[in-house]
């Protein structure tokens, strides 16, 4: 408790937090294990889906996924960090903004680690000039991270949670949809980078709350001989 008086107030971001980073490792062990045995060509259902995007290709749906390509970089992105991060600030919710901050670095470090090691040729017909490993996707993986983040730092743990996770849900779709769209990764590829952001904001959310709960309290101890208050 002295730890988190000292960082803030004290943060509630899981009924059981202990569940989330458990959760967590079963993400992260898959995206492993997809890195290890992803073929460095497509699957059959990235090429499929590959068709259809190419199928439902309009001037709409190209500027929407345009629109959602900004977001995910560049200014827009350091835009959203930095709004993020001043309401933490200046709510002087320390624990949760170094959570967040954790969550940010954390996971373009290990989509980055997990591109060079796996080094997978992205698609053929790309829309936009993107460079370097198709797996995992880093806008997906932005948009995992973030969008988990938005829930656990600004609602209550509670059944009125699923409503955001819902939309949460939506905005990771429309992010690793675009990527898709845009013949920049592969259907897996977004599959891989939207599962490593949510690992690692479960995992970087559930560790701060455990850390700055501290220790159990101990049971009080009684003299030797006393005998138990009468009910």
């Amino acid at each position: 408790m002295l730890k988190a008086r000292r960082l803030g107030r004290e943060e509630r971001f899981f009924s059981h937090p202990r569940r989330a980073v458990g959760s967590a490792g079963v993400l992260l062990a898959l995206v492993v294990l997809g890195a290890l045995l992803l073929p460095t060509g497509p699957l059959a259902l990235d090429s499929s889906w590959s068709e259809l995007m190419h199928d439902l290709e309009t001037p709409f749906l190209t500027h929407l996924a345009l629109i959602f390509n900004a977001l995910g970089r560049g200014l827009w992105r350091t835009l959203t960090l930095a709004a993020i991060g001043l309401v933490m600030l200046l709510a002087r919710r320390f624990l949760a903004l170094i959570a967040f901050a954790l969550t940010e670095a954390l996971t373009p470090l290990l989509g980055n680690l997990i591109k060079a090691l796996v080094d997978r040729p992205r698609p053929p017909g790309q829309m936009l000039a993107a460079h370097g490993s198709s797996f995992p996707s880093g806008h997906a993986a932005y948009a995992g991270a973030t969008a988990i983040a938005l829930v656990l730092l600004f609602s209550t743990p509670g059944r009125q949670r699923r409503l955001w996770f819902a939309v949460a849900a939506l905005a990771i779709a429309g992010m690793a949809w675009s990527r898709t769209y845009l013949q920049v990764h592969w259907l897996s590829d977004v599959v891989g980078g939207a599962t490593l952001g949510i690992a690692v904001a479960l995992l970087t959310f559930g560790i701060a709350q455990i850390a700055s709960a501290g220790p159990a309290p101990e049971p009080e101890r009684r003299p030797v001989g006393s005998s138990a208050p009468s009910p």
